[in-house]
């Protein structure tokens, strides 16, 4: 089956999942297009995925910061990250999930995530840049792929079990709209040595200095039943991903290299938030 057909199929199934972007109507799929009741179409992408979003992509999330980023994630920078992510979903009482990744990138922290599940999951990834979305479609079977704005997703209110935001920006009301009155948030942000060794390349040192307090105060604004896990470790790049690892993060932009990076340093914290 082309991966066109193997989205349509998929969409098909969780149909019930969306919502027009631009009327707020229900959706139906014909052939290889998803249309609404107000008729406004969305055609799938040969590659296997949808676009939602009528204007151009940001232009510096481009194929090659995403198909570094697929290159490190494979080689296991955040394995244990995915892990304690699989775990905490297992551990929370869904017996199936609805797992929604936004701000999904090139879809490899969902794909991980769920393939390491001990439940059955529908996963879909969402993200702004079309070249992200190009890539999860080029790499990652199963899941439902969709170029959308996070203002103004795709998606009927109250249907998501699981909600990831993985080191990337948040819309918290759009979060409490899309989630299942027992859903979970699962939001992971960066504490203060994560990626340092990037940092001290790129910044002085008064701008290394970072704390994620005001995110988290934020978080608080909209969640009140919280719970925060840390997860620290460092990471020893193998050589054949060096450059990649690089020009993975907007951090480096415009910036070169001073050293080949050796090892590097995962420090995050993990939030599950209530409804």
């Amino acid at each position: 089956m082309k991966k066109i057909e193997q989205a349509a199929q998929l969409i098909e199934q969780n149909k019930s999942l969306f919502i027009c972007p631009i009327c707020r109507g229900e959706m139906r799929v014909e052939n290889t297009s998803v249309i609404c009741t107000s008729n406004h179409q969305f055609d799938l992408a040969k590659k296997g995925y949808i676009n939602f979003y009528a204007k151009s992509s940001p232009k510096d999330y481009d194929k090659k910061l995403f198909e570094a980023r697929y290159n490190v994630i494979q080689k296991g920078m955040y394995d244990r990250l995915h892990q304690k992510i699989a775990d905490i979903i297992d551990a929370l009482d869904h017996r199936s999930a609805t797992i929604f990744d936004l701000g999904c990138g090139e879809g490899s922290h969902l794909q991980k995530i769920t393939n390491k599940l001990n439940r059955s999951s529908v996963g879909i990834g969402m993200d702004i840049a079309k070249d992200g979305i190009l890539t999860a479609a080029k790499y990652h079977q199963g899941q439902i792929w969709t170029v959308a704005d996070l203002a103004k997703s795709p998606f009927q209110s109250g249907k998501t079990d699981i909600l990831l935001n993985i080191l990337s920006p948040a819309n918290y009301q759009e979060f409490k709209r899309l989630l299942h009155t027992d859903g979970h948030l699962i939001k992971v942000i960066p504490r203060s040595n994560y990626l340092q060794e990037i940092r001290e390349q790129v910044m002085d040192e008064k701008q290394q200095s970072y704390t994620n307090t005001e995110v988290l105060e934020h978080i608080k604004q909209h969640f009140e039943n919280l719970e925060v896990q840390t997860i620290h470790y460092q990471w020893q790049v193998p050589p054949d991903v060096r450059e990649d690892l690089w020009n993975m993060t907007p951090l480096t932009w415009g910036k070169e290299i001073k050293q080949p990076i050796e090892k590097v340093t995962i420090d995050l914290e993990i939030i599950i938030a209530q409804k």
